[in-house]
């Protein structure tokens, strides 16, 4: 059975509800404040797990109490293991702004997430075959992120990289990466502003996906670039829709869905996210996920969903 080894961060998320972003240098009150596991490799994690992956999260934390927060929060997830790399910092805390209108704006400490070495990534990968899957993100360093990706594919292992966030030059690892998932910003500012999903085709990846909020994501292949649509939906709070993509395409490719299939399913359990508050507490249940892949999710074009 194909596993899905996620290589990323785990981070306490502290989410402040706002009727409005703030301007420079103004101070305004949160109407209510939520916290709760997140960080994007332990986000994409439990919602592949949760559709249907035997996945394998590899992540570092600090030995805190927000450690201990985000062990215990994993505790009982389907199909999900979770090896906590000790970092010797303390562990990363997100926050973010959710505004009245759905939108959000995150900050990251990444002390922990950068803590984590070359040796101790393929140390954590010891066990990756050929036919599994590897999903990385921008979160951990550069030279941790490239020798995970180049053990991966020298032992036959797919890898995926969602670019989120850009925070290094990520170029070498696309060329040797197999799927890509990026939004509208990092496809821009990776590829420049007439950046499209088949331009990063000519950097490596045989499968190109770039979400477009709202209005769905793009997929490109061999035979193409076309448009999936996200369903109409009113959005709450799209924090964390981007990773609920990326968890279940992974999850969608691991068990063999053609990608416009997966892509479908991943971009319908995206915007069932952001109808909802919160990272995490967002995040569709296996049930959820299976019902979108039995009745074959056909998405109508809408103006309210959110999946970047």
């Amino acid at each position: 059975m194909t596993r899905v080894f996620v290589l990323g961060n785990a981070t306490l998320d502290v989410i402040l509800y706002v009727d409005r972003m703030p301007a420079a240098g103004e101070t305004r009150l949160a109407s209510s404040m939520t916290r709760c596991a997140g960080g994007k490799g332990l986000n994409q994690a439990v919602v592949a797990s949760r559709a249907g992956a035997r996945t394998i999260l590899v992540t570092p934390v600090g030995a805190d109490a927000d450690g201990g927060l985000l062990q215990a929060a994993l505790e009982g997830e389907p199909n999900l293991e979770a090896e906590w790399l000790p970092s010797g910092a303390p562990t990363d805390v997100s926050c973010i702004w959710v505004a009245d209108s759905g939108e959000n704006m995150i900050v990251s400490t990444a002390a922990s997430a950068h803590a984590i070495t070359r040796d101790d990534a393929l140390h954590a990968l010891a066990r990756i075959e050929a036919g599994d899957i590897l999903l990385v993100q921008g979160n951990l360093g550069p030279a941790t992120t490239l020798a995970a990706c180049s053990v991966a594919r020298t032992r036959g292992a797919r890898t995926i990289l969602n670019t989120a966030p850009i925070a290094w030059d990520q170029r070498e690892v696309l060329s040797i990466c197999d799927v890509v998932v990026a939004n509208e910003p990092e496809c821009h500012a990776l590829l420049g502003p007439g950046g499209t999903a088949a331009a990063f085709l000519r950097l490596g990846p045989s499968l190109a996906v770039v979400t477009l909020g709202s209005r769905g994501a793009v997929l490109a292949d061999e035979s193409g670039q076309r448009i999936v649509p996200a369903p109409r939906v009113q959005a709450v709070d799209t924090a964390g829709a981007g990773d609920v993509l990326t968890g279940v395409l992974a999850a969608e490719l691991a068990s063999g869905s053609v990608p416009q299939r997966a892509l479908e399913i991943a971009v319908a359990a995206a915007s069932l996210s952001v109808t909802r508050p919160g990272t995490s507490p967002s995040f569709p249940a296996a049930a959820e996920i299976e019902h979108l892949r039995a009745i074959r999710h056909s998405p109508v074009r809408g103006s309210d969903a959110g999946s970047s």
